[in-house]
């Protein structure tokens, strides 16, 4: 009752994680029933096809007893020579069942292995003290498992029954038949016979391993379902706690915000939007083929960008386009993207005539190309527009062109 009360809390289909792991413990799908059926007929064969000479060898090896037994008490009594002679029939006798006990076996290791695959767990191997627990014997024998185990066993009774009392009333007429016959003849009927209904109940037991097969894949499906409890625990085992996850981009960020506030007064120039937005630039001619960008951020982090570039005596210029551009589209230690060259150089040159002696120039804010900045939603519809108007007007032009041409030439 307990067990299929827990059960109604597995309502998640199992990971496969959970499933590797109760492959490691030694918890896979198995099928007696289908390890007994192929077992028995396995067996069942060979006794139907090498049953003569099975009782050829058996018969030699019985007489050849027999007569050493009677010899040895005859002659004298030598205790060793009869244990001797017990060992050498035990022997014989072993190795005339030897191919049905080899069948046997081979046949129920196929059933093993055939629903749940080979397997070599040595957690399987230990002993497990809760099966000798009453109450959780007593759970289980009440639980769907237990149930099904009963629906089994009344099948097997009713299948097994049933070809045995039809082989029964079948073959009763031919069997009272070989009275009448010779002795011979009759016992070798008799074994053909009983060789057929030999293979007729062996082969009934498939009927079972066919509704044992999806009931144990089944049982151990249902078993194997999670919980959400075990499904949160799970994802928190392989892919860390959210928490602590998050704690440590938390930290990493500081991190990389710590060091690129670091790299702030080496810079060149700020750029700012001007109060939301702030970029560091930095150019060293002959070591990269573009500017770097040091340095972004937005709100607080902008204001501290600008006030380390107030303290190291950086250049702060306000150049809102280019500041949002290259906020949203450069990288942190990487050259800024070739299509904002032209605008960083034009700042950059700034930059180096007010280093230079003279006179200072007014510093006027850059454009960017169309669609670079992330503010100007309409700047690539724009662009569009300009340049179908300049298409446009360059094919007046050449028709004005055209019309002129021909009117001197008809003059």
């Amino acid at each position: 009752m307990a067990g299929d009360a827990d059960s109604e809390d597995k309502t998640l289909a199992p990971s496969q994680q959970r499933l590797d792991k109760a492959r490691e413990d030694g918890q896979v799908p198995r099928s007696r029933e289908l390890s007994g059926a192929l077992s028995t007929f396995a067996a069942t064969c060979a006794v139907g096809f090498g049953g003569a000479i099975l009782v050829a060898d058996s018969l030699t090896w019985i007489r050849s007893s027999f007569i050493a037994s009677g010899r040895m008490v005859a002659t004298a009594r030598d205790n060793n020579a009869i244990v001797n002679a017990f060992y050498e029939m035990v022997g014989h006798a072993l190795i005339s069942i030897a191919p049905i006990l080899g069948a046997a076996m081979i046949a129920g290791i196929i059933g093993s292995i055939g629903l749940g695959g080979l397997l070599l767990s040595s957690k399987a191997l230990m002993p497990d003290f809760n099966r000798l627990n009453p109450l959780t014997g007593l759970g289980r024998m009440f639980s769907s498992r237990g149930l099904g185990e009963l629906g089994k066993s009344l099948l097997k009774v009713i299948v097994l029954g049933g070809l045995g009392a039809l082989l029964f009333w079948r073959g009763n007429a031919d069997k009272m038949a070989l009275i009448a016959g010779t002795q011979p003849s009759a016992i070798t009927a008799l074994g053909n016979m009983l060789r057929f209904d030999m293979l007729i109940m062996a082969s009934g037991l498939f009927i079972i391993a066919a509704a044992d097969v999806p009931l144990q894949w089944w049982n151990h499906h249902k078993q194997m379902k999670m919980t959400l409890e075990e499904m949160k625990q799970e994802n928190k085992e392989s892919e860390g706690d959210p928490h602590l996850k998050g704690k440590i981009r938390q930290m990493q960020r500081e991190r990389a915000r710590s060091r690129m506030m670091q790299s702030v007064p080496t810079a060149d120039v700020v750029l700012t939007n001007p109060t939301h937005y702030a970029v560091a630039l930095k150019y060293e001619e002959g070591k990269t083929s573009a500017p770097r960008l040091l340095a972004k951020g937005t709100d607080v982090i902008a204001a501290r960008i600008r006030e380390l570039a107030a303290e190291n005596k950086i250049p702060v210029l306000e150049s809102p386009q280019l500041a949002r551009a290259l906020y949203r589209h450069g990288e942190l230690e990487k050259e800024i993207p070739t299509a904002l060259f032209r605008a960083v150089a034009q700042v950059l040159a700034y930059v180096y005539a007010l280093r230079a002696p003279g006179p200072s120039v007014a510093w006027q804010a850059v454009d960017v190309p169309p669609g670079w900045d992330p503010n100007d939603t309409d700047a690539i519809g724009r662009g569009r527009r300009a340049k179908i108007a300049a298409e446009k007007v360059a094919a007046d032009k050449a028709a004005a062109d055209k019309a002129a041409a021909d009117k001197g030439a008809s003059a």
